[in-house]
């Protein structure tokens, strides 16, 4: 519903009750249209505005589990903006608290000799600078688009044609565009930066500069991506593209997770790789060789707090590739239970899709949920949890692996969310602490897709607890 349509309820609403307030209207709306967002956002406005945070929180997150429609995006931004307040309301709580118990320390102790007087004369050493990185130098692009299977050779020839002189006006280097048969659910004639090609229809490189095509080939019938000679080297040109874009998009998301939950960035990259609880992500990924980078640029000073997620393109810019035409958002879990699929997105981007198995009788929760800790080697009997835990809910609601592969798919568990050990490890490096994990009953087909080559970054014994046997609902 759009706010037009919205604002025509209120008025009706208030005309046939004048005696209601507009909270009277928000709590009706709601009950009426809970998949509106637009009513749970303003609902969760009225919560604010009288004071009420912990119930506006809750509207909010109620609207991010409706449709994606109007408000949709100031729901989450309201939602993630009263989550970091609360967090820095948590930490000077206890940053007083701490300094009151410091205060009383000295005071107690200001005038006799010890290690607290003796420890405050010392200077604590300066943090070393870190040298910035020079920019990738660029490398070979290529984008994979969907097409309709009806097209003979020749109109493909004209329409990708089309696409080419339309959708990169900005790149100056020639790039490829590798054309592969309808993928069912996804949009047609846009790239589709993490689909592995099964089957291609044909191969374009195309000059910007010159606005001519340097060389096309097609097929009358799909040929086999893996077996096709005249793709082996966009084929390699492909692969580390994505593993470049994933690297990037793994970074950028675990940093602005990390300053919603902190409030600032961390001093350097590899703060968010640290031991558990802090482990934002298993490990810092590595450039390719290819980019002849140390490690990924990072730009700290470039952060603006007001736009936080677009100026993390100026933070951890995309060394050697342009960005893509529909950018990035932050990573999102989204687990459709009647498909029994979850789907890792970075806005209208498909990441990663899984099959899973989910809680019998409905037990599985349906909301909007945040990954509050990432557990390497989650302790269970009989290795119950496979190789990686991650956290949703507190009162044992996790996803991990399982020692029962053949559960995939179906409704078997107590509530806990289980996938197969190598998709469990590859979610563990994608998904970091704080990533918004939405899981909805409603109806959705589970559209094949067809992921890249597995990126997993190993996790070390720092992000054990060998002391904690978990009691999640298996």
């Amino acid at each position: 519903m759009d706010k037009v349509s919205f604002l025509q309820e209120k008025s009706t609403f208030h005309m046939k009750y004048p005696d209601q307030s507009d909270l009277a209207f928000y709590r009706w709306y709601t009950t009426q249209y809970p998949n509106e967002a637009i009513g749970w956002f303003h609902l969760g406005q009225e919560r604010e505005a009288q004071g009420n945070r912990e119930q506006a929180l809750e509207a909010y997150r109620r609207g991010l589990v409706s449709k994606q429609g109007s408000y949709y995006n100031e729901t989450r931004d309201a939602y993630q903006r009263l989550l970091r307040e609360r967090q820095r309301n948590s930490l000077g709580n206890r940053t007083r608290l701490l300094l009151a118990s410091l205060l009383f320390l000295y005071f107690q102790f200001a005038f006799s000799p010890g290690p607290l007087r003796d420890a405050s004369s010392k200077t604590m050493p300066q943090a070393a600078k870190q040298p910035v990185p020079t920019p990738g130098q660029a490398q070979p692009h290529v984008e994979v688009i969907a097409v309709p299977p009806t097209l003979s050779a020749r109109e493909l020839s004209e329409q990708v044609r089309r696409y080419v002189e339309s959708r990169r006006p900005a790149l100056t280097q020639p790039f490829t565009v590798m054309v592969v048969p309808e993928v069912p659910g996804s949009p047609l004639f846009r790239p589709l930066l993490f689909y592995q090609p099964r089957e291609v229809r044909g191969i374009v490189r195309y000059n910007p500069t010159s606005r001519t095509v340097l060389s096309e080939k097609w097929w009358d019938k799909p040929v086999q991506f893996e077996r096709e000679p005249a793709l082996a080297t966009s084929k390699g040109e492909l692969t580390d593209e994505q593993l470049t874009l994933q690297h990037v998009l793994i970074l950028r998301n675990a940093l602005y997770r990390y300053y919603q939950q902190t409030g600032t960035l961390p001093a350097q990259l590899s703060d968010l790789a640290g031991a558990y609880p802090g482990n934002y992500l298993p490990q810092i990924p590595v450039p390719p060789k290819r980019l002849l980078l140390k490690s990924y640029p990072y730009h700290p000073k470039a952060f603006l707090a007001g736009s936080a997620w677009d100026s993390l393109r100026n933070v951890l810019p995309l060394p050697g590739y342009p960005e893509p035409v529909a950018p990035f958002e932050p990573l999102q879990l989204h687990l459709t239970t009647s498909t029994h699929t979850m789907k890792l997105i970075s806005g209208s981007h498909l990441v990663r899709s899984y099959p899973v198995a989910i809680g019998k009788n409905g037990s599985t929760p349906e909301g909007y949920y945040t990954i509050q800790k990432k557990i390497n080697q989650p302790r269970g009997h009989d290795n119950i949890y496979g190789t990686r835990g991650m956290v949703f809910q507190e009162n044992g609601y996790a996803l991990h692996g399982t020692n029962h592969p053949e559960s995939i798919g179906s409704s078997v568990s107590l509530g806990c969310v289980r996938l197969y050990n190598a998709a469990v490890e590859e979610l563990y490096t994608f998904v970091s602490l704080g990533t918004e994990f939405i899981i909805s009953n409603a109806p959705s087909s589970a559209q094949p897709w067809s992921n890249p080559a597995p990126f997993v970054l190993p996790a070390g014994p720092e992000e054990e607890t060998p002391k904690v046997i978990y009691n999640w609902l298996h």
